[in-house]
Order: C-alpha cells, then structure tokens, then sequence
C-alpha cells in the first residue's frame, strides 16, 4: 500500500467514526459542560492507558514535563473541541458542521503559508466546488440566537485547520499525545466552568463511553496520522463528507428533519469528494506503475 493510499484510508475511516459525534452529542443532551468534561476526561484516559502499554517512552518523553508542542497542539484541539459542543448547543447540526467543514480553506492557506506546500489544481477545484455545496446548505437564513453558534462554529473550523498543519510538519507524530493533552485540558475547563460529572444519568453516561472513549480517541488518531501521508489540506477535504453524513445520522436517529439545502449540498459534496478520491488512486498507482 501506498503512502496516499494509506493517508486516504486513514482519514476515511477517521471521517466515518467522527461522523457519529454530532448524534451521540444530540442524545446525550443535559449541560454542555458534564459532556465537555466526559469527553475530555475519557478521550485522555483512554488513550493514556494504550499508551502506557503500547508507547510508554514516548509519553514519558512527551509529558516530563510537558513540551511546548503538546501544550499548543493540546490547547488548539481543546479550543476546537469545547467550540464545536458550544456550536452544536447553539444552532442546527447542519449549520454547524457546515461552518466547520470551511476547515480545509485555513489549511489550505495555512499549509501553503507554513509549509510551502503546492496544491495541486484538481484540489484546488474539489475544494472550490465543496464549498459551493456547503454554501448551499448555508443558504437559509439563521434564526434569531443562531449567530453565536455559528461563530464558535468558525473558530472550531479555525482551530481545526490550524492542528492539522501541525500534524503534517510533525508527520502525525505524537498524535495521541497531543489528544490526551487536550482531553486534560477541555476536562479541567469543564470543571472551572462548573460541570457535575456525577450528575449525568445511567443512558447519558452510556452515551458518553461511546463518545469519549471511542468515537473521538478512534476518529482523531485516524485523522491525526494521515497528514503525515497526504496533505494537510486534502485531510481537512475529506473531512467535508461529515457535512453529509452528521445531519443524516441526527435525522435517522433523532428526527431532525434536513432541509432542501442540507440534501442537495450534501450531495454535491459526496460527489465531488468520490470523484476526488477516485483521482488521487489513480494517480498514485499510475505513479507506483511508472517507477
């Protein structure tokens, strides 16, 4: 397998497990910060365990003490993190994850600010034309107390873009790291804002386990590590297919109806992301063919 196969892959499966966090955070409900502290506290746990087991040198080395790195790249996930709930308690799932998915605009910039890194102009066009669909779905009109849910929506897309440019300077290294270092950090914020962790129910905590200890730990190591494979920006491309995807998991489960807007850019969306997809495998194994 390939390096852009494996990077494909990764973030597709990481975009398929994220898809299901805008649900469970729809059915666990009750205050935003008991679920930001759940998911900050077992997302860190969890992995800190695998890596006690798996990976112990390298988090000894990552947290004795901790380096400027996995503080920064901890802050901007737990900035990203904490706004995206805040979001998601304040507007439509569409809306939010529409916003959030304009990700790959900053990574773009970012990355060829940063890294010098070219994007190719088949890129540059699948990414023009997501967003084409994403402004479509963005087309109603926001209803009244809608606006600040959708400004936290850009900074999660800010903070978003942001760590993922990190992730591809340091080739997805120290991934999980950095994730228990936010879930620590989004945990003790919870508590400062006045979460009561014990305070959720039996079915909530249940929830919660699938969301922390699982969906978000799984996800994000996926996603983390593909940067190190493919650009930082067609990472945060792929990532569009959770604007399809989370409102029709919401609708299945939860009855949130999508609009017009919501179907028809979310269609657009998955067809420009299969067509891209298709091309970069071909183009990968073409090159694999001529070497």
């Amino acid at each position: 397998m390939t390096d852009q196969h494996k990077g494909l892959w990764l973030a597709f499966a990481g975009i398929m497990i994220l898809s299901f966090d805008s649900l469970l955070v729809k059915l666990i409900g009750g205050s935003p910060w008991d679920l930001l502290f759940w998911r900050g506290a077992l997302q860190a746990s969890s992995l800190f365990f695998i890596q006690l087991i798996f990976n112990r040198h390298e988090l000894v080395q990552d947290f004795t003490p901790p380096t400027k790195l996995v503080l920064l790249a901890g802050v901007l996930f737990a900035a990203s993190t904490i706004c995206f709930v805040e979001s998601l308690n304040h507007t439509q799932v569409a809306s939010t994850l529409v916003i959030v998915n304009t990700a790959p605009l900053f990574t773009s910039l970012l990355a060829l600010i940063v890294l010098k890194e070219r994007i190719e102009r088949p890129t540059q066009i699948a990414i023009a034309i997501a967003i084409s669909g994403i402004w479509i779905i963005f087309a109603f009109a926001p209803g009244d107390g809608e606006w600040i849910g959708n400004l936290y929506a850009v900074f999660t897309a800010m903070s978003t873009a942001i760590y993922l440019v990190i992730m591809r300077k340091t080739k997805g290294q120290h991934a999980a790291s950095f994730l228990i270092a936010s879930g620590i950090l989004v945990a003790l914020y919870s508590l400062y804002q006045g979460a009561s962790p014990l305070s959720v129910s039996q079915s909530q905590f249940i929830y919660l386990l699938l969301l922390g200890g699982l969906v978000v730990p799984g996800a994000y190591l996926c996603i983390s590590k593909s940067p190190a494979y493919i650009p930082a920006a067609q990472t945060s491309f792929i990532l569009l297919a959770e604007v399809l995807l989370g409102p029709l998991y919401v609708y299945l489960f939860v009855g949130d109806v999508p609009s017009a807007n919501d179907m028809a850019g979310g269609a657009i969306i998955l067809t420009t992301l299969g067509m891209h997809t298709v091309w970069q495998i071909r183009k990968s194994t073409s090159r694999r063919v001529d070497f």
